[in-house]
């Protein structure tokens, strides 16, 4: 079968399977004033899930079988280490320090020009802290989420 030779189709798959993950245990079972936020991520993922689906099965004449791995995992490390860095310290130091931290981490690490240069570190600070300031406004003001807390909040 040729179908899982591809990229795309084995991603829009994966997709989809995250998507019916995310649905299922967010509407099923749960309060729906608990569980707003959790419902409207399931949602937005389900209509990209859906419309990558859609958007594979329409280009089928288009198939390029993979040569390569699936996974570069040179580049793929840093941010692995990042995200076990994040959720170790999640609980300890508080969600927002620790979001701003790893946010400017894979900013800093992925960004298009070196992270050294001092006028393309100071822009990405700038996009780390409004990044965090928009989280901030979301998750606290608008959703009245309670993120998990620290000694740094």
């Amino acid at each position: 079968m040729t179908f899982f030779k591809v990229k795309e189709n084995i991603t829009a798959v994966i997709a989809v399977i995250i998507a019916i993950f995310t649905m299922s245990t967010s509407f099923i079972g749960t309060d729906a004033e608990v569980y707003l936020f959790p419902r409207i991520a399931a949602v937005i993922i389900s209509i990209l899930a859906a419309s990558l689906l859609l958007r594979v099965l329409l280009n089928r004449d288009t198939e390029v079988v993979m040569t390569t791995s699936l996974i570069n995992w040179k580049t793929l490390w840093p941010s692995l280490v990042i995200g076990i860095i994040y959720l170790i310290c999640l609980e300890v130091v508080g969600f927002y320090v620790s979001s701003f931290v790893a946010f400017f981490a894979i900013v800093a690490l992925y960004g298009r020009r070196h992270f050294l240069d001092p006028k393309r570190g100071m822009f990405k600070l700038g996009v780390a802290t409004l990044f965090m300031i928009v989280l901030f406004l979301l998750f606290w003001n608008l959703l009245h989420v309670r993120t998990p807390t620290g000694f740094l909040i």
